[in-house]
């Protein structure tokens, strides 16, 4: 016998031995083996191909086996061809062939549940199993448990946390203390810290309902829609260049911005929010703001010199890729679903057909890049006004040159020419958004493994099949307008039925307040993504949302006022062991913040921050244009440079030392997670960058004119600022004799660097 069938010998037995320990609980086909066989199987034993006659996504084609037989055997369950293959050491035999091979408690489910019978559920008899994943089913909002015994229950929100730390041998961390609290409440819903004067407010209060009208009144501040509208650009990809060889500038692409802090702060519905991002500009009565909505669309980078190649064909597959790029943005932000995965092919783990791919595209293919007029009715009457009388005088002067043989005539042409630069600087002075332009589109065709010159059958515009609670036939032909097929999208996306698109966002607001997601894959709710860690409190709150008629707001004040939000950060011996992550949420998880958080940290600390809203971002680079933009970082000076850093012109190619350093991604790039990051360069740049360094000294010199000649107060008051607390006694010590000895701009500086003015708490 050879060495490799001893190998494999042994290691069956040991895997055999090790099933004696192996607890014999009851195994759950969903929650267990449709994971493990989507994930591991149906890509070769699915409904698309059938290795060996073998189908593994039906209860009939599994039980029956393939060309070499059953491949289950319930009776004696180690004998079944399906767990000697997934143990096999043979790289000839083994299953899955490729990747790395499935876990011991992947392979210990499966021999339980074969062990069990190999029951699957009664309704999925004759269904193939892609379509039993947790994601698909519809939200149905489940009864929060009974509160225990010393549970701390503020809202349903800590049953559902409390029944599974108690499973887990858990408890909630104790309050966190109030300094604390209003600092992470502050920073979490304007991403600036709590003033001084604020903090020592709120410790004074003795009202059951501080909290609440903490809330509350943070969720009023134009600084909320600030915060929050930078969580949703960096899922939107926002951009203000187009990327690619030119990376040409775009300068009105700001608006939609300003229109995301916008919504935000009116607490616009999110399903009205998402509908106008995808069809605001049709629906009437149409608006500046829905035109400038749909510069969701086209946020991400855009080929512009490939659009406009000499060859047809390559020209073609620019497009295409263009139509992916928004196709995937489209589904991982409101679906949370990789719709883009079935362009060449029907998506190898979700059940996405590639025909379900080109529905989604016939119904965006009318939506192109650039600037579009945005005028208000006043703008709008006022331009077609003027351009008349211009058109009118441009045509008696063409009349007149006509009549009268002068087309040499070098008086006339100066006048005709001097009406035409009238008009294109007419053209100039009408406001404009970067947003969807529309354009008739030609029927769309199916594409072999998504090949320009492949063209297959037409397709008409329609959703994915695979959510079953909706209609994914718009009732539209192929040569549909345009209007019509985008206006249906936006339809069928935001249904109230879609069980998608409320829990995706509730699950990124839960994101945003505790560090991670119920699922910790935002932008992925399929097979390959993560499963919820609580998937009764998920689908409690996507509940909550929809009845709250889509209300941010109050999702914030439900989360916020729970004791799970509201428990200490301190570690705890028995928590760490037990969970060293954190996922049961047995305490809030303390971690830094953004970039952007820390630099308006710094200069609001300083006393240099400039509050002002809206408009064209300020620009930290220097620009030169030589065919293509040439962006270099400067460190540039003044009132305009110091607003908050959601205003910082965000281009592809510019980089900026402080926020790239601080893990701020490239505009381009969908990040719904971003990384935290404490690297070495981190530190370096933190110690030596400009800004800091800056900071630092305006904030020593406000506070020596605020406390001259008194050292001892400057440093509480930096502190207060910082810290938002007062030194210690041996701190006070430590930094009195730092500023004796370099100055206060250097304690300024220490304290611009610790951690604890760096981490939310």
């Amino acid at each position: 016998m050879s060495t490799s069938y001893f190998g494999t010998l042994l290691v069956c037995m040991g895997y055999v031995l090790s099933l004696a320990s192996v607890r014999t609980e009851s195994i759950d086909f969903d929650q267990h083996i449709q994971p493990f066989l989507v994930r591991r199987c149906i890509a070769c034993h699915g409904p698309d191909q059938q290795k060996g006659g073998l189908r593994l996504d039906l209860k009939s084609t599994t039980m029956k086996g393939g060309k070499n037989g059953p491949v289950i055997n319930v009776k004696q369950p180690d004998q079944s061809a399906i767990l000697q293959r997934i143990n096999s050491q043979d790289p000839d035999l083994r299953m899955p062939p490729e990747g790395a091979p499935p876990s011991l408690d992947e392979r210990l489910a499966l021999r339980r549940w074969i062990q069990q019978g190999a029951a699957w559920p009664a309704d999925a008899s004759n269904e193939s199993i892609l379509y039993r994943h947790w994601a698909y089913q519809n939200v149905i909002s489940p009864t929060p448990p009974p509160p225990g015994e010393n549970w701390r229950v503020q809202n349903p929100v800590d049953l559902f946390i409390q029944h599974r730390l108690e499973k887990q041998g858990l408890h909630l961390n104790p309050p966190a203390e109030q300094r604390q609290l209003i600092r992470r409440m502050t920073l979490d819903l304007t991403g600036l810290p709590a003033s001084w004067e604020t903090i020592q407010s709120f410790e004074k209060t003795t009202s059951p309902s501080a909290i609440d009208q903490v809330i509350d009144r943070l969720l009023q501040s134009p600084h909320y829609g600030e915060r929050w509208g930078r969580h949703w650009l960096d899922v939107a990809r926002f951009n203000e260049s187009q990327g690619y060889e030119r990376d040409k500038h775009r300068p009105n692409a700001w608006r939609y911005r300003d229109y995301v802090i916008r919504s935000f702060n009116q607490n616009k519905p999110y399903d009205q929010f998402v509908r106008e991002q995808i069809a605001g500009d049709l629906l009437e009565p149409v608006t500046q703001d829905g035109i400038i909505a749909t510069g969701f669309l086209v946020a991400g980078p855009w080929d512009e010199v490939g659009v406009n190649q000499i060859n047809r064909i390559s020209r073609k597959q620019v497009r295409e890729d263009e139509l992916e790029e928004m196709i995937g943005t489209l589904g991982q932000t409101f679906l949370a679903t990789t719709i883009h995965c079935a362009r060449c092919h029907s998506h190898k783990y979700d059940p996405i057909p590639l025909k379900d791919y080109y529905r989604i595209k016939a119904a965006l293919d009318g939506a192109h890049h650039g600037d579009r007029p945005i005028p208000t009715t006043e703008e709008r009457a006022n331009y077609a006004r003027a351009r008349r009388t211009i058109e009118s005088e441009l045509k008696a002067i063409e009349a007149k040159r006509t009549a009268e043989k002068k087309e040499k005539d070098a008086t006339l042409n100066a006048a005709i020419k001097a009406l035409e630069q009238e008009l294109k600087e007419l053209d100039r002075q009408l406001p404009k958004s970067y947003a969807a332009n529309p354009r008739e589109p030609d029927v769309t065709q199916v594409l072999a493994r998504g090949d320009v010159q492949q063209a297959l059958e037409p397709v008409s515009a329609g959703g994915l099949s695979m959510l079953r609670q909706l209609d994914y036939d718009f009732g539209l032909q192929p040569n549909a307008k345009e209007s019509s097929r985008r206006r249906a999208l936006a339809d069928w996306v935001t249904d109230p039925a879609n069980p998608l698109l409320a829990r995706v966002m509730a699950n990124r607001i839960w994101h945003y307040h505790f560090g991670r997601g119920l699922v910790t894959t935002p932008n992925d709710f399929g097979q390959l993504g993560a499963r919820p860690s609580h998937p009764e409190l998920l689908d409690w709150l996507a509940t909550e949302f929809i009845r709250s008629g889509w209300d941010v707001k109050h999702m914030h004040r439900l989360i916020m006022s729970s004791a799970t939000y509201q428990q200490s950060s301190a570690p705890d011996e028995k928590g760490l062991k037990k969970d060293a992550d954190n996922q049961w949420l047995w305490r809030f998880s303390p971690r830094r913040v953004e970039g952007e958080v820390a630099r308006d940290a710094m200069l609001m600390a300083s006393g240099e921050i400039n509050y002002d809203m809206e408009g064209p971002g300020y620009k930290s680079y220097t620009l030169k244009v030589n065919n293509s933009h040439f962006y270099t970082w400067k460190d540039h000076q003044g009132a305009t440079y110091n607003r908050r850093s959601v205003y910082r012109t965000h281009v592809q190619s510019a980089n900026d030392p402080l926020m790239d350093s601080l893990d701020c991604p490239r505009p381009s790039d969908l990040m719904p997670n971003r990384s935290i990051t404490t690297t070495p360069l981190q530190a370096l740049t933190l110690m030596n960058n400009s800004v800091v360094l800056r900071q630092a000294a305006k904030m020593a010199q406000d506070l020596e004119q605020q406390w001259p000649n008194n050292t001892q107060q400057a440093i509480q008051s930096a502190f207060q600022r910082t810290m938002q607390r007062n030194p210690t006694a041996e701190e006070l010590h430590e930094h009195q004799t730092l500023a004796a000895e370099h100055g206060l701009s250097q304690v300024c500086w220490v304290l611009l660097n610790s951690s604890e003015f760096l981490y939310m708490q």
